[in-house]
């Protein structure tokens, strides 16, 4: 079976990987579609701590069953499956023909969701985690700091359960989908930005505030957007090498939590696909053949160095 492997900081190889069904809770999947987030791209620049080589990328990935150990009265041949990145070892991504997964790491997809909707499961569990996290109340005003995929669908979910976001960038592409996609309030990050919080919320800034960290945005501007006492909650799919300066959190008696995943999330964000509570058509991510993508991954790390928005893409392996 074909998977492509880091093998070392910007380079990408194709090998031959056997994997073989031993366990009686393990089955076998065909990939169909891969999703390449900024995650895969920083491992691939190098841009994280502790990396060992070799490291198959494509942490979110969905497939189709095809072979199953032994009889089950829930998983059966043919069906779709969401693969649970966050629970499949830190080497080991999807991004190969074949993938044998524990059946408890395999979420069954309805037939309303389809492929393309299913790589958002990830993003859809860690902003349900967030929100958990942060206790918001409705008509609640929540500053989201980062218009990425995942700080846009953060908003959305917001606004889905009464809240009121308050999405920041200073990246006029996502301000754009932040508008497309029915966030009332998405406003530049500039020096006016903390008198823009001020006006919108009536004086009062934001109890709760959430900082995406796949932005250019500083932590501690974010923090200014905060009242005291507040809430801020840290999160991203991925955090390249980053220093957080919680002085100014210590003085207004900051409470700071960080999320990073959202495993037990994965049902719920299957059946808001299901709802389509969340409008995922204007991310527009490129999609490219399993075979010709070594190339994509050395432009999507030239893209990241210079902060284009055409990092992040899809893989068909049909």
């Amino acid at each position: 079976m074909i998977s492509y492997q880091i093998t070392n900081t910007k380079q990408i190889s194709k090998v031959n990987v056997v994997e073989n069904l031993e366990q009686v809770d393990d089955l076998k999947i065909k990939i169909t579609k891969c999703f390449i987030t900024k995650k895969d791209i920083n491992l691939y620049a190098g841009n994280v701590d502790g990396i060992t080589y070799p490291i198959t990328p494509g942490y979110i990935a969905v497939g189709q069953i095809s072979e199953v150990l032994n009889e089950s009265n829930y998983f059966t041949k043919g069906q779709k499956v969401y693969l649970s990145h966050a629970e499949n070892g830190n080497n080991s991504g999807f991004l190969k023909e074949f993938a044998v997964v524990n059946k408890k790491h395999c979420h069954l997809l309805p037939q309303a969701v389809s492929e393309y909707e299913a790589l958002f499961v990830n993003h859809l569990s860690i902003a349900l985690s967030v929100i958990d996290a942060l206790k918001i109340d409705k008509g609640e005003y929540v500053a989201v700091v980062g218009g990425s995929i995942l700080g846009n669908l953060i908003a959305q979910l917001l606004s889905y359960y009464k809240a009121v976001p308050i999405l920041i960038d200073d990246n006029e592409y996502n301000l754009e989908i932040a508008k497309k996609t029915d966030i009332y309030y998405s406003i530049v990050a500039d020096r006016l930005v903390e008198q823009d919080v001020i006006n919108i919320t009536g004086g009062r800034k934001c109890k709760k505030v959430i900082y995406v960290t796949d932005n250019n945005l500083s932590f501690e501007t974010t923090l200014t957007l905060a009242s005291n006492d507040a809430m801020v909650a840290v999160t991203g799919i991925m955090n390249p090498i980053q220093k957080f300066n919680l002085n100014s959190a210590f003085k207004k008696g900051l409470t700071v939590k960080f999320i990073s995943q959202g495993v037990e999330n994965v049902g719920t964000s299957i059946n808001l696909l299901v709802q389509k509570a969340v409008n995922l058509n204007y991310f527009q991510l490129n999609d490219y053949k399993f075979d010709y993508i070594s190339k994509q991954f050395e432009n999507a790390c030239e893209n990241l160095q210079i902060n284009n928005n055409k990092t992040e893409f899809t893989v068909n392996l049909l």
